[in-house]
C-alpha cells in the first residue's frame, strides 16, 4: 500500500462512520438495508418515529465533493481492510439475497449497492490507497459493476444510468490499473487486463496499451483470448468471434455483454448480402447456432423483425433476401442462456463477481 504523505489515513473501522450513521437515522434517511428490525426512534406521542440503525448493516453512502464539505477526516475514512469487507458485504449479504424475479427488489438493491460502492471507491481515492490493496477493493468493486448490466437488464431506464454506470466502470478501470502499475505482481492482473479488453471491444487505444504489458500478462490465457476477440471483430469475422465467445468464462461474457446486440445485428447484415437470393434456403438452427441465441425460436423473431421470410415450405429455415431487409438496429439486450447462464452453474453472483477461484477467500469476511 502506497501512501502519500499528505494523504489522510482511515481511522473508521465500520463501514459507516458513527457520526453519518446517527445522522442519517435523525433524518430518516436510512434505506431498507440498514434498518435494525423492529427499533425505533422517539418514545413520546409528540416525537416523530424513525427507524434504528444497525450498525452491522449500515453503510456509508456516497457524499459529491462540494464546497466546504469535508472528505478527509481520518475519523470518517475507512482503511483498506475495511473497505474490502465493505465490498463483500454488499455482495453477499446485499446483491446475493436479491429475489432477481422481483423488479422493485432488484433496483433497490443494485442502487444501494451502486452507490456503496462508488463511496467506498471515493475512500480509495481520497486516501490515495493503490498497490496490492487498492487492487482488491477495486476487483471486487468491477466485479459488480461488470456484471450488474446483465443482471438489471430489463429495469426501467429511470432506475438504471447506463452512462453514469459506464463512467463508473471506466474510473475504476483507470484506478485499477495504476494500482498494478504500482504493484506489478498482483495476483489478477491478466485477468482484469483480459477484461478490460473485452469491455473495451477495438479500442486501439485500449490494444495497444495491452500489447506493453508485461510477459507473463500479455501471453496469459486470459488476455490472449481477449486479444483473439478484439482482433476478430477488428477483421469483421464474426463466426470466429462467435466461436471464441463460447470460451470466455461467466465475468468475461458480461464484461463483453453491451457489445453483443450490435454484434448480432452486423452479422445479419452480413449473411444478408452473402446469402441474398430467393432460391437460398438458410437453417434456422444452424443461424441460432453461428449467433450463439438460446433456441432457434430467438433466432426466427430475429429475422422476421427485419423483414426477412421463412421458407414457406417448412418455416425451418430463412430465406436472406437483402431488398427486404429493415434497418431496425440491434435487438434489446436479453437473457443470455448459452453465454452467461450455463457458465454461472452453481456459483452464487458475488462469487463470480469476487472471482470464482476467490471463493474461501472472499467468505473470510463473515
Amino acid at each position: 500500500m502506497n501512501l502519500s504523505r499528505t494523504s489522510p489515513v482511515g481511522q473508521c473501522l465500520d463501514m459507516c462512520p458513527f457520526k453519518e450513521r446517527k445522522q442519517r437515522e435523525q433524518q430518516g434517511r436510512l434505506h431498507k438495508y440498514e434498518i435494525l428490525d423492529g427499533q425505533w426512534t422517539g418514545r413520546g406521542q409528540k416525537l416523530k418515529r424513525l427507524p434504528l440503525a444497525d450498525p452491522a448493516k449500515t453503510v456509508k453512502e456516497y457524499s459529491r465533493p462540494a464546497a466546504g464539505k469535508e472528505l478527509s477526516s481520518p475519523r470518517d475514512l475507512r482503511p483498506s481492510s475495511v473497505l474490502l469487507k465493505t465490498v463483500q458485504y454488499l455482495l453477499f449479504e446485499v446483491w446475493d439475497r436479491v429475489n432477481d424475479s422481483d423488479s422493485v427488489s432488484l433496483a433497490e438493491a443494485y442502487s444501494f449497492v451502486f452507490d456503496r460502492l462508488r463511496a467506498v471507491r471515493q475512500d480509495l481515492t481520497v486516501q490515495r490507497i493503490r498497490g496490492h490493496s487498492g487492487a482488491l477493493v477495486l476487483e471486487g468493486s468491477l466485479g459488480f459493476l461488470l456484471c450488474s448490466p446483465y443482471l438489471v437488464r430489463e429495469l426501467p431506464l429511470g432506475t438504471y444510468d447506463e452512462v453514469l454506470h459506464a463512467n463508473q466502470v471506466r474510473e475504476s478501470f483507470a484506478e485499477l490499473m495504476e494500482c498494478y502499475r504500482t504493484e506489478p505482481k498482483c495476483q489478477r492482473e491478466a485477468e482484469f487486463q483480459a477484461l478490460l479488453l473485452l469491455y473495451d471491444l477495438g479500442n486501439m487505444d485500449t490494444l495497444n496499451r495491452a500489447l506493453k504489458l508485461p510477459r507473463g500478462v500479455v501471453d496469459s490465457p486470459q488476455v490472449l483470448i481477449a486479444l483473439a476477440v478484439n482482433r476478430a471483430h477488428l477483421e469483421g469475422n464474426w463466426t470466429r468471434l462467435f466461436r471464441l465467445l463460447r470460451r470466455l468464462d461467466c465475468l468475461q461474457t458480461c464484461a463483453f455483454y453491451r457489445h453483443l446486440p450490435n454484434i448480432r445485428d452486423r452479422a445479419l447484415r452480413i449473411l444478408t448480402h452473402a446469402y441474398n437470393s430467393r432460391n437460398c434456403r438458410f437453417p434456422l438452427d444452424l443461424l441460432a447456432s453461428l449467433l450463439v441465441v438460446d433456441n432457434i425460436e430467438v433466432a426466427r423473431q430475429m429475422c422476421i423483425r427485419r423483414g426477412l421470410s421463412l421458407a414457406p415450405e417448412d418455416q425451418q429455415s430463412i430465406i436472406f433476401y437483402k431488398t427486404s431487409f429493415k434497418d431496425l438496429g440491434p435487438e434489446g439486450p436479453g437473457k443470455e442462456g448459452h453465454l452467461v447462464e450455463r457458465k454461472k452453474g452453481d456459483f452464487t453472483w458475488a462469487e463470480i463477481m469476487l472471482g470464482e477461484d476467490e471463493g474461501e477467500f472472499a467468505r473470510s469476511y463473515k
